[in-house]
Parts: structure tokens; sequence; C-alpha cells
């Protein structure tokens, strides 16, 4: 189901961290990365770094650690903070998660655990996993999400959108609930694509 009104047309950032411009403090060894015993190769403390582009700063990206290993081609972060800008520079969103990977082959970037994300425009989407896929510039999950704003809540499974945080499409299992200034519903949805066959697109 694709959310195209202003009142779902909601937000979905999450962008990517990259391992260029690693231009921060280096820790006295190297740590293992979450969920794996193989030894990082670096360890960097408050770890800092930007993806521009024709000079006009994307994002940028915080973590108290960031690690490197070499033989994955892989940059993993510790609780990080992407901040997104619009062409003007002005902040539109920040995402936050649990833990960063930063594939140096691909440029593709997963955050999980935790992932939330909000827009200075008051939506906020949660959700357990997400990834940017650079080569498509959209940002996909297959888990649960939910995006809310105000009293509005939309849910489901299976998750897409664009950094621009105007349109996103949510893939089963839809029900929206929105509710005026005076708290009553507006519209509820319910879609579920598996094995009920509905035939629309």
């Amino acid at each position: 189901m694709k959310m195209t009104r202003e009142k779902t047309a909601i937000l979905l950032a999450c962008a990517a961290l990259a391992a260029a411009a690693l231009s921060c403090g280096q820790g006295d060894r190297p740590q293992r990365s979450l969920g794996t015993t193989e030894m990082a190769d670096q360890e960097f403390s408050d770890f800092t770094t930007m993806e521009s582009d024709s000079g006009r700063v994307k994002w940028t990206l915080e973590a108290p650690v960031a690690r490197v290993y070499n033989l994955r081609k892989l940059l993993v972060t510790d609780n990080p903070k992407i901040t997104f800008y619009d062409e003007n520079g002005e902040v539109t969103s920040v995402l936050t998660a649990d833990k960063g990977e930063y594939n140096q082959v691909s440029h593709d970037l997963t955050a999980l655990g935790n992932v939330v994300v909000t827009t200075t425009e008051g939506y906020t989407l949660e959700t357990e996993s997400l990834i940017m896929i650079r080569e498509l510039g959209e940002i996909h999950s297959e888990d649960f999400v939910k995006i809310t704003r105000g009293n509005d809540v939309l849910t489901g499974y299976g998750f897409q959108g664009y950094p621009e945080l105007k349109n996103v499409e949510i893939k089963r299992d839809v029900r929206a609930s929105l509710r005026d200034e005076e708290g009553l519903i507006d519209e509820e949805v319910r879609k579920e694509k598996e094995g009920k066959g509905s035939g629309d697109e």
C-alpha cells in the first residue's frame, strides 16, 4: 500500500554511513564487534564523519565507537546518530540505532536495534532494522514498522521510502489510524497481501 497523502506521507530517513574520512581518535586496542567473535582491525572513539555532494552536506554521522573489519570490508558503529540535511543545509531528520554497519564495497548502510527516525515535521519512525541501498537511493525494512505523528499511527510490515522523507510504502498488514483535531478517527486501513489475494495495487 502506497501512502502519498500529506497525512501519511511520512519520513523515512535513514541513510548512509561511510568509512571514508576516519578522522577521529584511535583506541588502545581493537575490540570485538557486536554479534561476532572477530577481532576488529581498528577502533576509533568519538567518531565523526559526513557525506557531501557538490559541496552540499547530505548527512553527518556521530558515534562513540567505530570499528573497522578489513576482511569483511565493514565499518561498525555503536549507537550511531545520523543527521540529514536538505538542499538549503537545514536539518530534516535524525536517525538513531543500537548499531550501524557500513559495507565498504556496496556502500549500503544497515541500522540495527531500536531504530528510530524523527523529522523536523514531527514524524517518528520505529523499527528493528533498516537498510539504505545506495545504488537505488532507497531505504528498506522487512520488519514491523510504526510511524506516528501526534495521534496518527501507521503500522505494517515491509517498508521502503526515499531520503526526501515525503513518500512511504508499507507492503503488507497495513493499518492506519488517523485522527482529526477533535480526536475523531479519520481513516482506518487494514491490508493483508499474503494468503488473502486482495488483487489491488
